[in-house]
């Protein structure tokens, strides 16, 4: 049977289950204009925390994927209460490092909540991180704060009620990135990997580059079905044939930046001053700042080839 087939009527056998032991997620907006969208079989999608955040009811509480920054973590946890008839946070997954994803693990974990990552994203939140670009340093977070499950390539959590698949995208977005499945709802939480509204920052400095960005958006498609609800780290949520013009895009941009940049022996400046991405989504922000980061992130591949 193909797979998208077996995926149907795994979901339509479960959902009759799912209904009677969880609650209806419900649509709310608070004062801090978190906005949290049903998406069907116990999971919501939470707006404005910073970072799209997917929220699943589980058998005694609720899975999150991501945090959104610390000044939300607050608010977001009474979000998540609220569209879930009160049930607490059992677990919240770091689908990598960046305080985007990570700003409620101490609330969380306070709380009472298991935090679950990859094993790079743990052991960049144990560390100070000074970025190139920026003028700041990432400190270390609290010990109670870090991840305290890992795991190297991929997890299958099984004792929460339902399925939850996550699985190590390489070097993507960092060298810590993961994605979570929720099979049931046939919904993919992709982290940094994906945005949907602006361009990615390729992190090189904790391991991400451009070529492992395409690479793990090809492993993110063999995960999802035509019928998959995509959630990017920003913008709205995708469908498979988005997810694969992405693709595409950048293993186009790829070759751009690799043939017709590097390995022409252009700087950074040079790189942007030549526009690779002129064609492409001109209402997209952080244009300038994508094409600095991914040209450097090549040198760690290309440098002695050039």
């Amino acid at each position: 049977m193909p797979d998208h087939n077996r995926r149907s009527l795994i979901r339509g056998a479960f959902y009759g289950a799912l209904a009677a032991v969880l609650p209806p997620v419900a649509r709310a907006q608070n004062s801090s204009r978190l906005d949290v969208t049903p998406l069907g079989a116990g999971t919501a999608l939470i707006r404005g925390a910073g970072t799209n955040v997917v929220a699943a009811a589980v058998a005694d509480g609720v899975v999150l994927v991501d945090g959104g920054r610390a000044e939300h973590a607050g608010a977001l946890l009474t979000a998540v209460a609220a569209a879930f008839d009160g049930r607490p946070v059992r677990t919240l997954v770091n689908t990598h490092w960046h305080p985007e994803q990570t700003g409620a693990n101490l609330a969380a974990a306070r709380a009472g909540a298991r935090i679950v990552s990859q094993v790079n994203t743990r052991l960049w939140l144990g560390t100070d991180i000074r970025r190139p670009w920026e003028s700041f340093v990432h400190r270390p977070l609290p010990s109670e704060a870090l991840p305290q499950v890992t795991f190297y390539d991929s997890s299958r959590e099984t004792d929460l009620g339902a399925p939850i698949e996550c699985g190590h995208l390489l070097q993507a977005h960092t060298d810590g990135d993961c994605y979570v499945f929720f099979p049931e709802a046939n919904v993919l939480a992709c982290g940094g990997v994906v945005a949907g509204d602006r361009w990615p920052l390729i992190d090189w400095w904790t391991g991400g580059w451009l070529g492992g960005l395409v690479e793990g958006i090809e492993t993110l498609l063999q995960v999802a079905d035509d019928e998959t609800r995509i959630v990017p780290s920003h913008g709205p949520i995708m469908t498979r044939a988005e997810l694969e013009a992405q693709r595409d895009m950048y293993a186009e941009l790829f070759v751009r930046f690799r043939d017709e940049l590097l390995f022409k022996g252009l700087g950074p400046a040079e790189a942007v001053a030549a526009r690779p991405t002129a064609d492409l989504y001109p209402e997209w922000q952080n244009r300038d700042e994508f094409v600095t980061l991914a040209f450097q992130g090549l040198w760690g591949f290309y440098a002695p080839d050039v």
